[in-house]
Formats: structure tokens, sequence, C-alpha cells
């Protein structure tokens, strides 16, 4: 059995970059756009349940039990916000006040 021999290859310089257009990391939606839709399908949701609500006591056909359920993903949604928020407040400040 023989052994073909190795190849030389070259692997560049560290650091160097490739030649040609560098693409670079996919384009998709952008942390605002995330946000904003975010938070319109929590106001949404909010809107929602509210008109809800308003239709159970102005006496419209509308079972408790939707109001409810629409009521509390409302309310998770926003405690969901609220929390991400949190998150976000601490790592920021987290990172102001490390020390170079």
């Amino acid at each position: 059995m023989s052994v073909a021999p190795l190849e030389a290859i070259s692997i560049g310089r560290i650091g160097q970059l490739p030649e040609g257009p560098v693409e670079s990391a996919k384009v998709g939606t952008s942390f605002m756009q995330m946000i904003g839709s975010g938070i319109n399908e929590i106001n949404g949701s909010l809107t929602h349940a509210d008109a809800m609500a308003r239709a159970l006591a102005a006496g419209q056909n509308v079972p408790v039990h939707d109001v409810m359920i629409a009521m509390e993903q409302a309310h998770l949604k926003l405690q969901l916000a609220v929390q991400v928020r949190n998150r976000v407040v601490d790592a920021y400040q987290n990172l102001t006040n490390m020390q170079m």
C-alpha cells in the first residue's frame, strides 16, 4: 500500500483579510424592528383584552372565560416585556461599571 505525499497548503497569515468582497452576517430584521414589533404585539394584546372587557361590561354576548384568557395573556406578555427590559438595563449598567 503506497501513501501519497502530503502537499503544502497555504493558510495565509493570521489577521489577514480574505481577498474579494466579504459578506457580513445575514441581514435580517434589525434590533429596533424586533423591539418595535414586540411592543406593537403587546399593545395589540392589551387593546384586545380591554375591548373584550368593555364589551362584557356593556352586556354584550362575550364569554367570560374568553375575556379572562385575553386579560391573562396580555398580563403575561407585559410581565415578560418588563423582565426583558430589566435584564437589558442590568446588562447595560454592568457594562458601564466595568473598569478598563
